[in-house]
């Protein structure tokens, strides 16, 4: 290695310059000057034999795959492997792949434990089974999943099906991003920038056998204060005596609204409220057109909607790719077939020709309707989060099918009394039955902030407090009381007006509760950091 001259400083005498001491003082190198020129001038990393340290011997073999073994005994917070992640991959600001939590004991806080996670590598990726145009691959040989920035149209939806939060969204570039272990280093033999940056060698790559992380996920043996791992297997792997004292998360009472989705929303009620108007209209024996217009026309604007959602709309021709793994894919491809059945059925009755063939179309479009609201319910209960359960999406996304399409059939029957009875005491049925789902869903509630219902209902009644009464007092008024108007009105013109003001509040009640579903869910995903304002 060359060594670094460094010249002689002129010494403070009477005949001093101080333009000549100053020019000799900037030729000297810093100490960190000369820790670089040192590096520059190596023929090989001088760290190298630590570095391969903390890398396996050998490849994976059949079975295992690289992982992530994290000291807790050895990480004390320094956020070194969060500055190299950020550095290596060229992150925006506010982009993390790495992060630094905290568990604390649950008895009196005595114990803090700092902790460093990123990606898990999982065994079973959540991320790649929900892709829609399959963006992720997980390498045969060395188990990394990969993300595939040029294939990705900025959905978003592994963000919900990785219960770990690790998919990061770039409104920048429109795309998700995420670890993905600094492969090409592996391939080199030099270990990624998070292990070496960290000075205790809290993090190190080791080899885990894919059967044995699904064994442990079974277990429920992963990290105190995660979400739970039989979901996606994850193979991280985190040691030290720490492990030995119950930890939870230091931010478990903390409380942060999620993101909303509006896109989603408006989505989600279009399209149910298009099937559910269809429905309507092929089983009352009038009034068809302006139910199958309305049910064309809301179709248009869910699907409209939709591509405001993607980061990369004119890439969502892809999203039939990942039809054999994604609801998404399977949700697009319906509601695809959806639209032009119902359009088509719609034309048949502008045009006098629906007991010809409108009435196949009809049918036929609200059997692939229903199959549409059915994938859109699965969506979210393929994440595997509590609250987003079968019994919950399906409660409220079917419920607006019916209450929806039920509103829509007494504007369309608001003349024929032998009709409106049934209809408007249904519909008020139904909007009770609305309150005692929400009410039974709120005392899934108990004192501990691990369950994933005590959050989201501190959500409710905290920070989410006015658009959850609005969304109420607008299902009272819409479902009962005016729904009690339309029976009492003598004139059928002002019956008609009550209903259609009825609809109106109704699907605003719809949009707000939708938007309640995504802005409240709050299921712990890794240990974090408490912040001022979190706690409601």
């Amino acid at each position: 290695m060359a060594s670094v001259l460094q010249p002689d400083k002129p010494k403070i005498t009477d005949g001093f310059d101080l333009i000549q001491f100053l020019l000799v003082e900037q030729q000297d190198l810093t100490a960190v000057e000369r820790f670089s020129q040192r590096h520059a001038d190596a023929t090989a990393p001088l760290m190298a034999p630590l570095y391969r340290e903390l890398l396996p011997a050998a490849a994976p073999s059949a079975g295992e795959q690289y992982a992530f073994e994290v000291d807790l005994d050895a990480c004390s917070g320094c956020k070194a492997c969060v500055v190299a992640c950020h550095n290596r991959n060229g992150l925006e600001e506010e982009e993390t792949w790495r992060s630094v939590g905290l568990l604390q004991a649950e008895d009196e806080c005595a114990t803090l434990q700092h902790v460093t996670t990123a990606c898990h590598h999982c065994a079973d990726p959540g991320c790649l089974k929900g892709c829609p145009v399959k963006a992720y691959d997980k390498d045969p040989v060395t188990g990394i999943v990969v993300h595939l920035d040029d294939q990705c149209i900025g959905c978003k939806y592994c963000t919900m099906m990785c219960p770990y939060d690790v998919p990061q969204y770039s409104e920048a570039k429109g795309i998700v991003r995420k670890c993905d272990m600094c492969r090409q280093r592996l391939d080199v033999g030099e270990a990624p920038a998070c292990v070496q940056a960290c000075p205790n060698q809290a993090i190190r790559i080791t080899l885990v056998r894919q059967a044995d992380a699904r064994a442990a996920g079974e277990r429920g043996e992963f990290l105190d204060g995660a979400a739970h791992p039989a979901t996606t297997a994850p193979t991280t792997q985190f040691v030290g005596a720490a492990r030995k004292v119950k930890l939870a998360s230091g931010d478990q009472f903390s409380l942060r609204l999620n993101h909303g989705h509006l896109p989603l929303v408006v989505l989600l009620v279009f399209t149910q409220l298009s099937v559910g108007a269809a429905l309507a209209g092929c089983l009352l024996p009038t009034q068809r057109l302006g139910l199958f217009l309305l049910a064309t026309i809301s179709c248009m604007l869910g699907l409209a909607a939709s591509g405001l959602h993607l980061g990369r709309p004119f890439y969502g021709y892809r999203v039939f790719l990942g039809l054999r793994t994604s609801w998404l894919s399977r949700e697009a491809v319906i509601f695809g077939k959806y639209f032009p059945l119902i359009a088509l059925a719609t034309a048949s009755i502008w045009f006098q020709q629906y007991l010809m063939f409108g009435a196949i179309a009809a049918w036929l479009g609200v059997a692939v309707g229903l199959v549409g609201v059915f994938c859109s319910i699965m969506i979210y209960v393929a994440t595997r989060r509590p609250v987003w359960g079968l019994l919950w999406t399906g409660g409220r996304f079917g419920g607006t099918v019916v209450l929806l399409g039920l509103s829509a059939a007494i504007v369309a029957a608001s003349g024929d009394r032998r009709l409106l009875f049934p209809l408007v005491m249904s519909q008020i049925t139904l909007t009770v039955v609305r309150a005692i789902f929400e009410r039974q869903f709120m005392e899934r509630a108990d004192m501990s902030f691990a369950n994933p219902f005590t959050r989201t209902v501190s959500l409710l009644t905290r920070k989410l407090q006015y658009p959850l009464q609005a969304r109420n007092c607008l299902w009272a008024g819409g479902g009962i009381i005016l729904s009690i108007g339309c029976l009492t009105a003598s004139d059928p013109a002002a019956s008609q007006a009550i209903a259609a003001v009825s609809f109106l509040l109704l699907t605003a009640a719809e949009l707000i509760d939708r938007y309640l579903y995504f802005a409240a869910e709050s299921t712990p995903s890794m240990p974090g950091v408490a912040r001022a304002g979190d706690h409601g």
